[in-house]
């Protein structure tokens, strides 16, 4: 009886000390990226090599980069209590979450839309909620020969033969090849290429968030003559903040309560709180 309490007691001391164990790694495990970020002294942020302002772009007044994203950014590295350092390196917005999964940078950010290939290069945290759009030639919208009230539209425009642009490895590009099926896609190499596009003929529309799309009638009010944007309230985007397997597993828990605590801002939010990037342009 005293050899089977004694060993009893043996094996409760060993279990506590394993637990104990355990848990004194576990706490070490939480800690030791945002360790490394702390005695590094900033954040180091992967960002689109663009401008696309009220996002991110370069303040002519001091050649800083601001914007919401940047905002963001900055506001999380400074709950972390450092700096924050931007890459823009990246060839287009889908080699920087690529570039993001392979761990070059901490994290990426720039209004980057969430796609499942995407998630197979690194892990997503959304923070904003934008509908798709389409900036449309009108002779196309009326060559559909459906009004745009017709509960067929959206189907009809979805299926439809149409030429359509977008900037080149892009989600937009991912969604077009999803979404307009018998469509003649168009990739561009920036945003301007596209417009440029649309303007000359070379395509019927125009592909991107609704931020942008409106953003373009917004500020050139007489291109609505010839020119109709096209909301899908129902096909949204999620924007999202892309870290590395190995950033996510230790960062994932406070960049989601910092998130959190933000609103997950939609497009007219967006073009409400930066009214002034939406007005006309003499």
């Amino acid at each position: 009886m005293n050899l089977l309490y004694f060993l009893r007691n043996c094996i409760l001391i060993f279990t506590l000390f394993l637990l104990i164990q355990i848990n004194q790694k576990v706490y070490a495990a939480e800690n030791i990226y945002i360790d490394k970020i702390i005695q590094r002294g900033y954040l180091n942020v992967g960002l689109p090599p663009y401008t696309t302002p009220p996002f991110y772009y370069l303040d002519p007044k001091d050649n800083k980069l601001k914007g919401y994203d940047v905002d963001i950014i900055e506001g999380f590295a400074n709950e972390i209590g450092v700096n924050v350092v931007f890459d823009r390196d990246s060839t287009s917005f889908n080699n920087l979450v690529k570039r993001s999964g392979a761990g070059d940078f901490d994290m990426a950010i720039g209004k980057l839309g969430t796609t499942f290939k995407r998630m197979s290069d690194a892990h997503p945290h959304e923070y904003m909620n934008f509908r798709h759009a389409l900036l449309s030639n009108r002779k196309f919208v009326n060559s559909l020969g459906v009004a745009p009230d017709n509960p067929k539209y959206g189907n009809k425009l979805l299926n439809s033969e149409m030429t359509i642009g977008f900037i080149d490895r892009s989600a937009y590009d991912t969604y077009a090849n999803s979404l307009f099926v018998n469509a003649k896609k168009v990739g561009f190499k920036n945003w301007t290429e596209c417009k440029n596009a649309l303007l000359e003929g070379k395509v019927d529309a125009i592909y991107r968030d609704a931020t942008e799309i409106k953003k373009i009638v917004y500020q050139k009010p007489n291109l609505s003559i010839e020119y109709v944007p096209i909301l899908f309230d129902d096909i949204i985007d999620q924007k999202s903040i892309f870290l590395s397997t190995e950033a996510n597993t230790y960062l994932s828990d406070i960049l989601d309560y910092y998130l959190k605590r933000k609103e997950i801002k939609t497009d007219s939010e967006i073009m409400k709180d930066y009214s002034s990037f939406y007005e006309p342009i003499n």
